[in-house]
Order: C-alpha cells, then sequence, then structure tokens
C-alpha cells in the first residue's frame, strides 16, 4: 500500500495573521495536529509544495483580478467584501495554496501514490474567477482541475464539493463543459444562494453540473445515500480519471455556519465510500482539498477520521455501510428531486 500523499506547510498560518477571523490559523493547526496521531505514523509522506505563478492562476481566473488580488501584498489588511480580507502576505499564501495542490496532482500523476489531502488556507470553492468571496481568493480545486487538463492531458475529471455551503465559483469555472463533472451536495437556501435543483450546466456542459440542495439538519445516512445512490453510479457512467473533493468539515453537527448533523464516523463513512468509488472508476487516484469547517473540534476529529480512512486505518463497523441498502431512496425526497431531473442526462440513474 503506497502511502498518503499530504501537503504540511506553517506557512498557510501567515494569511490573516492577527486578524479576528472565522477562518483564521487556528484552523490550519487543528487539521495538522492530526496528522501526529499514532494510528497515522508512518502512514503519510509530505510533499514540498511550491507557489502558483500568475499565468497558472490564470487557467481559471481573470488577469484583472489577479492583480487586483497582488496588490494587496503588503497591506496590513484589504478587505474585497464584508467576508473576504487579506492581510500583507495572503497573496503569496493563497499563490502557496493552489501551487500545493499542483504539487501534489504532479506526484500522483507520476505514479508515486494514488490519494492525497491538501490542509490548506484560504480555501477555495467559492472564488469566482473574477472575484474573491465567502473567505476564499483563488479557486484551489477548480485550478487543480484545469492543471490536469492542461499539463498531464487527463480527458475526465471529477470533483465532489463536500461543503456544507455550494461551490459557486467551481461551478462557473465548469459551467459549460463537459471536461469536469461537478457535484455539490449543501444546504440550500443559504450562502452563497447558488446550487439549485435546476443548475444542471449549459451548452456542451448541461448534465454535468449536479446540485443536491438540502434543507438544514441532514445527517450521517443521507450524504451517504447521495454518495451511494448517486455519485456512484454517475461516476461509473461518466469514468473519470481521478476525483477531486472539495473537504469541508462544516457538515459538522456542531459547526457554527454549517447547520447539518454530520458526526465524524459520518466523515469516516463517507470517506470510504468515495474511496471506494475511486477503486472502482479511477484506479484509486483521489485527492482531498480542504475547504470550510469552523469548529476546532470539529476539524480535528472529523479531519482525525478523514486521514484514518485515507491512510486505510480501519474506524468503521460494517453494518454502518449496510444500513445504506436497506433504506434505500424512498425515504429520502431531496435525492429523488435530483434522480429525477439527472436521468434525463445519465441512463444509469433510468
Amino acid at each position: 500500500m503506497q502511502p498518503l500523499l499530504v501537503i504540511k506547510d506553517e506557512r498557510f498560518a501567515h494569511h490573516l495573521e492577527q486578524i479576528f477571523h472565522l477562518e483564521n490559523p487556528k484552523r490550519l493547526q487543528a487539521i495538522l495536529s492530526v496528522l501526529e496521531e499514532p494510528s497515522l505514523a508512518g502512514k503519510w509522506t509530505e510533499v514540498a509544495p511550491r507557489l502558483a505563478s500568475p499565468q497558472e492562476l490564470a487557467m481559471v481566473h481573470t488577469p484583472d483580478y489577479i492583480e487586483r488580488v497582488a496588490r494587496t501584498s503588503g497591506m496590513p489588511l484589504f478587505a474585497f467584501d464584508l467576508d473576504t480580507q487579506t492581510t500583507e502576505k495572503s497573496y503569496d499564501v493563497a499563490r502557496l495554496a493552489v501551487g500545493s495542490v499542483f504539487s501534489l496532482l504532479d506526484e500522483i500523476w507520476k505514479g508515486r501514490a494514488d490519494r492525497g489531502f491538501v490542509p490548506l488556507r484560504p480555501p477555495g470553492h467559492h472564488a469566482e474567477p473574477d472575484r474573491a468571496m465567502g473567505f476564499c481568493l483563488f479557486n484551489n480545486i477548480a485550478l487543480g482541475a484545469r492543471y490536469l487538463k492542461e499539463c498531464h492531458s487527463v480527458e475526465r475529471v471529477m470533483i465532489v464539493d463536500i461543503d456544507a455551503h455550494h461551490g459557486n465559483g467551481t461551478q462557473t469555472a465548469f459551467y459549460d463543459t463537459d471536461a469536469v463533472l461537478f457535484v455539490s451536495m449543501h444546504g440550500f437556501p443559504a450562502f452563497p444562494g447558488t446550487g439549485s435543483l435546476g443548475e444542471v450546466g449549459r451548452k456542451k456542459g448541461e448534465g454535468f453540473t449536479i446540485n443536491i440542495p438540502l434543507g438544514k439538519g441532514h445527517g450521517d445516512m443521507d450524504f451517504a445515500r447521495i454518495i451511494h445512490f448517486l455519485l456512484n453510479p454517475v461516476a461509473r457512467e461518466y469514468q473519470p480519471e481521478i476525483i477531486l473533493v472539495s473537504c469541508g468539515f462544516d457538515l459538522y453537527m456542531h459547526d457554527r455556519l454549517g447547520a447539518m448533523q454530520v458526526s465524524p464516523e459520518g466523515y469516516a463513512l463517507l470517506t470510504r465510500l468515495l474511496l471506494e468509488t475511486a477503486e472502482n472508476v479511477c484506479n484509486g487516484r483521489i485527492v482531498f482539498i480542504m475547504e470550510g469547517g469552523y469548529s476546532l473540534k470539529g476539524i480535528r476529529e472529523c479531519g482525525l477520521r478523514v486521514l484514518q480512512e485515507l491512510c486505510n486505518v480501519p474506524t468503521l463497523r460494517r453494518d454502518k455501510t449496510d444500513k445504506l441498502k436497506l433504506h434505500g431512496v424512498p425515504r429520502f425526497s431531496a435525492l429523488k428531486k435530483v434522480i429525477g431531473i439527472q436521468k434525463k442526462y445519465w441512463k444509469i440513474l433510468r
């Protein structure tokens, strides 16, 4: 078994240093502390990150927007909106976040490993091509997908967003292409206000955006059913060459922003199911890229269960996955609605 590839860099703490903010350096410290857990010893390998260049950022973002972020370098504090600020080192930290994704993907494409985990900040999935928002500056996962296509000639990439908030920026980046399949399960209505059932892509991309909008309070088995009954079969039909996961820890039951009820064991279950999907469709290639999550306890406890699954440290009871088949889709109306819409595009759902 190849070790899990991990980025570990303290420089991510230099974004919003000494600033009171929900998206703060303590989040990084929380997830990095998990890597020192005895159960993970010897099961992961560190990958050296690099900074993405402005030219690489332009694979998703407009040159004018990149320049606007670059001009904040050296400023003690700059606000793009009420939620999204920078401090003097934020531009380079955001470039490091993107470059970390690139570095890890390079190693996977060299065959060094099949799995990766990138604990980074600032998060990225809300960043639009021309706009910072939702704590995000550059769209780390969208840029990762573009990098795979441009630099490694990957034809089909699947992005799965398990953050409690819709990845509007990621959706925008690929809304009119079939080269990336974007699947997001998220609270709705909620920030950022996008991600409704009818948002399915347009032109060549119609059917390659799958949104699963959910009301408050959904827990472990609901998210597991989404993966088992929707995401897994669609992945079998699409046959991606790699799965990229926008991994938010704000589905956690005590997160202050998420409004969901997923337990640490639930995160283990979601990870296990995603790993099984990757094994079935893309030779196990899968990378988890950190997004939101604003409970430090949630980041530590859920992060540990995710990392244990990625490192093949079993923590789940067998009956946890068996329950999926017993209850099925009929009791889950939100999932039935999504399947009703998406079966127009995916034969496997009919």
